[in-house]
C-alpha cells in the first residue's frame, strides 16, 4: 500500500482546475464528435431525437454510450454539469 505525501497533496491543492478535471474532450468516444459538434447538429437540423443526431452526425451510433448525454443536449442540459443552459456557470468559468 502507497503513502500520498505531503508534497503530493500540495501539487494537486495548487494544480488549476483544467488538471484535476479536464473538461471532456469528446461525447461520442466511438466517432470521435465533440459536445460543440453534436449541438452544431442539434440547433442547425432542429433535431428533437437521438436518431435524428445520430442520422446528422453520426453521434451515438458505435456504443450507444453517448445516448443519455445526447438527450441531455437535446432537452437543453449543459454537457459539463447537467444545469440547465440558464443556470449553467461552466461557460463563465471557461478562460
Amino acid at each position: 500500500m502507497s503513502t500520498v505525501t505531503e508534497s503530493q497533496i500540495e501539487r494537486v491543492a495548487a494544480a488549476p482546475a483544467t488538471e484535476i478535471a479536464p473538461r471532456r474532450r469528446f461525447l461520442c468516444h466511438c466517432l470521435k464528435v465533440t459536445p460543440d459538434e453534436v449541438q452544431k447538429c442539434i440547433t442547425d437540423t432542429n433535431a428533437e431525437t437521438v436518431h435524428e443526431v445520430t442520422r446528422s452526425c453520426g453521434a451515438g451510433k458505435g456504443c450507444t454510450a453517448c445516448h443519455c448525454r445526447i438527450k441531455d443536449l437535446l432537452a437543453g442540459l449543459c454537457d459539463d454539469c447537467g444545469q440547465s443552459k440558464r443556470r449553467c456557470l461552466c461557460a463563465a468559468q471557461t478562460v
